[in-house]
């Protein structure tokens, strides 16, 4: 016990708790904070350690994720995502935790499966979906191509490919709607050509019938319409037949106007040549129809001479 004693004292008075004095003394010291009474004198508290406040009787050991220095009345804490030993003594003792891991609890703890972190990380983050991660790991693995999985996945099987007529859509299977089509293990959905049409969730685009035809992006067989009479199913598209030629309701091929006869463009028939005139196949105008010349006639829709002993008048038949 440390004392003291006034002058013309008949006895000594103990030091308040914290405080002491050297041998003699007329007052009492009270120890500053980063130090604490030992063996009778105030001793600063040694690296690793603090105390807080004035009149400390002990030095507190620093806790783990801190540090201190000689004397320090409060521990500093390492920085974000690194921590320490309890009692460290400087900020070297501070490690930053490595990827895949993370401070918990001031310790660097290993990110759990379906987790991943970086360096230097005060939490592990989820995998999103569509990817996957084994314990300990810095990021996370993608699905293979077309498939995919839900949040903290923990392995590659855990990927589920889309069957056909699905596509990977903002991390999960999504059905393809009417007017698209897909494969399995597809990322998007792909739109129906034209002459074709589907329902939500085909895997194929249906034909529509010969002489037929539809937008691309059809959605029901209602959308499969007939030609007209003079237009043709054309690369998926009802097309006009062109001069010279000519088509009924319903065709896929536009037919050549055979000899002696002509047509103008989205003709539905071709139109013979006046009497006595002929013209080559697939003619498209009535200027191609010419008139035979005086000593010919029309023979098999061709002007013909005639024979030796034979006359005729131009136009002739």
């Amino acid at each position: 016990t440390w004392a003291f004693s006034l002058s013309n004292s008949e006895s000594c008075t103990d030091c308040s708790f914290g405080s002491t004095s050297a041998a003699g003394s007329s007052s009492c010291t009270t120890c500053v904070a980063g130090s604490a009474v030992s063996n009778g004198t105030c001793t600063q508290c040694v690296a690793g350690s603090y105390s807080s406040s004035v009149g400390s009787t002990i030095c507190t050991v620093c806790s783990s994720n801190s540090y201190s220095n000689t004397g320090a009345s409060t521990c500093s804490l390492c920085p974000s995502g690194s921590t320490s030993p309890s009692g460290s003594t400087s900020s070297n003792d501070c490690i930053v935790c490595p990827a895949g891991s993370a401070v918990v609890n001031g310790l660097c703890s290993t990110c759990a499966d379906g987790d991943y972190s970086d360096a230097g990380s005060t939490v592990c983050s989820e995998c999103p979906t569509n990817t996957y991660s084994s314990s300990g790991s810095s990021s996370c693995t993608s699905c293979p191509y077309g498939s995919t999985s839900s949040v903290r996945s923990t392995s590659s099987n855990d990927c589920t490919i889309c069957p056909a007529g699905n596509a990977v859509h903002d991390g999960s299977c999504t059905t393809c709607p009417a007017g698209k089509y897909s494969s399995a293990g597809s990322t998007g959905c792909v739109q129906c050509p034209a002459n074709t049409w589907s329902s939500a969730g085909f895997s194929t685009c249906v034909d529509c019938t010969p002489g037929l035809t539809s937008p691309a992006g059809s959605d029901d067989v209602a959308d499969c319409v007939v030609c007209s009479a003079g237009n043709a199913v054309i690369s998926g598209a009802c097309s006009q037949c062109n001069a010279g030629f000519y088509s009924s309701a319903g065709s896929t091929v536009c037919n050549q106007c055979p000899i002696n006869t002509w047509s103008i463009a989205g003709s539905s028939t071709c139109t013979s040549c006046l009497a006595g005139s002929t013209s080559p196949v697939g003619s498209g105008d009535a200027s191609s129809c010419a008139v035979c010349d005086a000593g010919s006639a029309v023979i098999s829709n061709v002007c013909s001479q005639c024979a030796a002993g034979s006359y005729s008048a131009a136009g002739s038949t």
